[in-house]
């Protein structure tokens, strides 16, 4: 078996420089693929007769491609650029996530396209749920995790790790207040961070909890600012309602907007009640692993999490209606208990290749790409990959350049009047 060509494309336009948890995702196949890989950007244009001619053995439709749906145009604009790749004889596999919402739009990527294989975060259960209009006999479904570690990554937080009497923090928490239309799931976010924090000022402990956007830590500091905490609370990922068209989204923000102070039951019983409890949709969020890798003390709601956490080995557990608090507080005081679930996790979870980027691509490459048979790709190949590598490059200085330009206009105008020509002849219009 040689090396195959990996084609991954994605759609990503607006934003720069990316968070490192979506970047590490998304360059995971370039970083640790043992094949050839060329990435493109369908945001800033898709050179089919470039493509079509190239020998390639797999194409990878990125997370990022599979989350256009939540803008129906958008969706509909983009996916008609690459509609004969249809027929393109190559093993076409989707990563799609937030699989509760816009799912009709994601069964049509996987028919339209004649996707082969879906990398879904669900586990199998749901998957009728999800993909009911999906041909399953025909496709292959295969649950993988939202996110992995990356050894560089693991790295890094090393050098922020700190003994449990040198930390700042006692518990911490940074959540954002997850929209009503996710279902009831959704709150559960939002409510631990609210009875932990009335939980601790009640016992004198000190915490550093928030659920606003303005309070949230991204790239290193959010490593040193785990590093630095006894424990982290947190629940699982996910949804418990199916929203296949979006209009349940739609139903509940114009009920909001009618009625700013309504609460998540309000809403439930006025939009969605007969829905709640339609989907089962729970996953582990990359967050868990990155709390183990700080050697950080998880605080939990109880839950199955992938099968990769177990309670009172890997994290605190909380009761759903938080009628064992006490008992969790008296095990976050134990400085023997709290440090050897730190150590547990740190030994189960951060040696495990299959939760780090590099096994999971091996895994999905061992399984689907590797076995595939040899094609003889043309020697122009080698130049082409190395111009659409080149070009997606190119494509991230445009990005970042964009956005300079629209801080101020005014002070790039002279060069954007040259420019502005050769821009139109080489990137997609928004």
């Amino acid at each position: 078996m040689g090396r195959k060509t990996i084609l991954v494309l994605y759609y990503t336009r607006g934003v720069y420089p990316l968070r490192n948890t979506i970047e590490t995702h998304l360059y995971a196949f370039r970083r640790y693929s043992r094949h050839r890989t060329i990435y493109i950007n369908i945001a800033l244009g898709f050179p089919w007769e470039y493509v079509r001619s190239m020998a390639i053995d797999a194409i990878i439709f990125h997370t990022s491609f599979c989350g256009m749906r939540w803008s129906r145009p958008v969706f509909f604009k983009f996916t008609a650029m690459i509609r004969e790749m249809a027929d393109y004889p190559a093993l076409k596999i989707a990563m799609p996530q937030d699989e509760f919402i816009h799912t009709d739009l994601l069964s049509k990527i996987i028919e339209d396209l004649k996707v082969d294989v879906v990398l879904s975060c669900a586990e199998e259960s749901e998957w009728p749920v999800i993909y009911a209009k999906v041909d399953r006999k025909r496709v292959t479904f295969k649950t993988v995790l939202t996110g992995y570690l990356d050894e560089e990554t693991v790295r890094k937080i090393e050098k922020f790790h700190k003994p449990l009497a040198a930390r700042s923090h006692y518990i911490t928490y940074r959540a954002w207040r997850a929209a009503f239309w996710i279902g009831e799931h959704g709150t559960h976010k939002v409510r631990i961070g609210e009875v932990f924090e009335k939980a601790a000022k009640a016992r004198g402990v000190r915490t550093d909890i928030s659920l606003n956007d303005g309070d949230t830590i991204a790239g290193l500091d959010w490593f040193r600012f785990l590093a630095d905490s006894r424990a982290v609370i947190g629940v699982e990922g996910g949804a418990s309602i199916i929203d296949p068209d979006g209009v349940l989204k739609q139903r509940v923000e114009d009920y909001v907007e009618r009625n700013p102070d309504a609460d998540f039951e309000t809403v439930r019983d006025a939009c969605f009640k007969d829905h709640e409890g339609s989907l089962n949709l729970k996953a582990l969020s990359p967050r868990h692993l990155e709390a183990a890798a700080a050697k950080t003390c998880q605080v939990l709601m109880d839950g199955h999490y992938n099968g990769v956490l177990t309670a009172d080995r890997h994290y605190i557990p909380v009761r759903s209606d938080y009628s064992n608090l006490d008992e969790v507080f008296e095990k976050l005081a134990n400085d023997g208990l709290v440090q050897n679930l730190i150590d547990q996790s740190y030994e189960d979870l951060i040696q495990r290749s299959d939760l780090t980027y590099e096994g999971f691509v091996k895994g999905i490459e061992d399984e689907f790409i590797s076995p595939l048979r040899d094609k003889n790709a043309p020697f122009k190949d080698i130049f082409k990959r190395i111009i659409l590598n080149w070009r997606d490059w190119i494509n991230w200085r445009i990005i970042q350049a964009e956005l300079e330009y629209s801080k101020d206009p005014g002070r790039y105008r002279i060069f954007a009047r040259f420019l502005r020509p050769l821009y139109r002849l080489f990137v997609q219009p928004l």
